[in-house]
């Protein structure tokens, strides 16, 4: 009987027809001959699961290929050519699929009965060097220099739901301007998001946010909760309102004489307390601190994807193969969510990755129809045995 090897599993979930589809619009594999779009994508797949280091292992890796290229629809390539291909493939095919695939986490909201939150924050791709400054040193800033990766990230699905890659001196915000705005969700972020007016587009869509107000806030105090238990974190829990005019004055604030929230709570593992504000007039303080809390949530996933798969060494060094490495690892990254979520796997997303390493050639229904075989011919010995008796 046939079956699927595991890496083919994983990538039953890929759009393969829209990955193609890409490719010819872009023409990216138009002069193509030895190593096409979908066989540099097989090949970083691999090397992330496998954490691959430099090229040469990643291609050493890849010759395991060529006895399933035909249920995989990839090949090996030799290591100049993959040098070559990650320099000349557009990774435009790469964008959409990995967008694709964030649309496929969004759609699994409405299963749930819990409260929509999307934590939104970045993180910063350090590329510093003489192979990297040519393209990054244009756009360094005085923290960082390389690519910036924004991300809105569901804390129950446990994936990413929105994916930007950008130059490092773009703003945070100037990002999540283009961010679609859905109703009913509740987006959590830290002070870099500071924006009255983006704040006051949140909540005509009939969305919330939870976020840190900045210590010279112009506010106004309407009114103080009293009915705070003094266990909880919080320490006050008010209504305010924002002033006429947004930080330095020069900008006029849309959210004036709205009501807002602010709570201040004090958690085990900060020194200080947090001041919160939201548009959230319903939900208790301590849930609001609750919010705000699993904005870590995020920090956690950063950690993870640059430990658990190849983001720190990169096989080439323009900006089109950095960008080819970073939509295949975030690529992976969703692959592995899908596929953690069919299997029903117990274990955590790394424990599902290390096994996962181990056996991507490997075919699991003849593991299982070979144990069944053995439990079987076990069963006939002892009987044998029984009637020798």
């Amino acid at each position: 009987m046939f079956s699927s090897t595991h890496l083919a599993q994983l990538l039953s979930a890929f759009p393969s027809d829209l990955f193609q589809k890409e490719v010819r619009d872009c023409k990216s594999d138009k002069y193509a001959k030895r190593c096409t779009s979908r066989d540099v994508l097989v090949t970083l797949l691999m090397g992330h699961l496998q954490q691959a280091h430099s090229l040469r292992s990643l291609t050493t890796m890849s010759q395991a290929i060529d006895q399933h290229q035909y249920h995989l629809n990839s090949r090996s390539v030799p290591r100049s050519t993959l040098s070559d291909a990650l320099n000349k493939r557009s990774f435009l095919p790469f964008q959409k699929a990995c967008e694709h695939l964030l649309s496929c986490v969004t759609g699994q909201k409405g299963r749930t009965a819990k409260r929509m939150i999307n934590l939104i924050d970045s993180t910063a791709i350090t590329l510093r060097g003489p192979a990297f400054d040519e393209w990054t040193a244009p756009t360094k800033t005085r923290i960082t220099q390389g690519l910036k990766v924004h991300t809105g990230f569901d804390p129950i699905q446990g994936a990413p739901t929105y994916i930007s890659i950008t130059a490092a001196n773009v703003n945070d915000l100037t990002d999540a301007l283009k961010m679609p705005i859905q109703s009913g969700m509740t987006y959590v972020f830290d002070k870099g998001y500071c924006d009255y007016n983006w704040w006051f587009q949140l909540h005509q869509a009939d969305a919330f946010f939870v976020t840190r107000l900045k210590k010279n806030a112009n506010i106004k105090v309407c009114h103080e909760h009293s009915d705070l238990s003094p266990q909880s974190p919080v320490l006050k829990d008010e209504i305010v309102q924002f002033g006429k005019r947004h930080g330095n004055g020069k900008r006029l604030n849309t959210y004036q004489n709205v009501p807002v929230r602010r709570v201040i709570a004090k958690f085990e593992t900060q020194e200080r307390p947090l001041t919160l504000v939201t548009n959230d007039l319903l939900s208790s303080a301590e849930e609001i601190a609750d919010l705000y809390k699993q904005r870590w949530q995020i920090e956690l996933f950063f950690k993870w994807i640059k430990q658990h798969l190849t983001l720190k060494r990169f096989y080439a060094f323009s900006e089109n193969a950095v960008r080819l490495q970073l939509y295949s690892a975030l690529i992976t990254y969703l692959l592995l969510h899908f596929f953690h979520k069919r299997s029903g796997f117990c274990g955590t997303m790394y424990d599902l990755t290390l096994r996962l390493s181990c056996v991507l050639f490997e075919r699991p229904l003849m593991q299982e129809d070979h144990a069944r075989r053995r439990r079987q011919s076990e069963k006939l010995k002892a009987a044998q045995g029984s009637l020798q008796l």
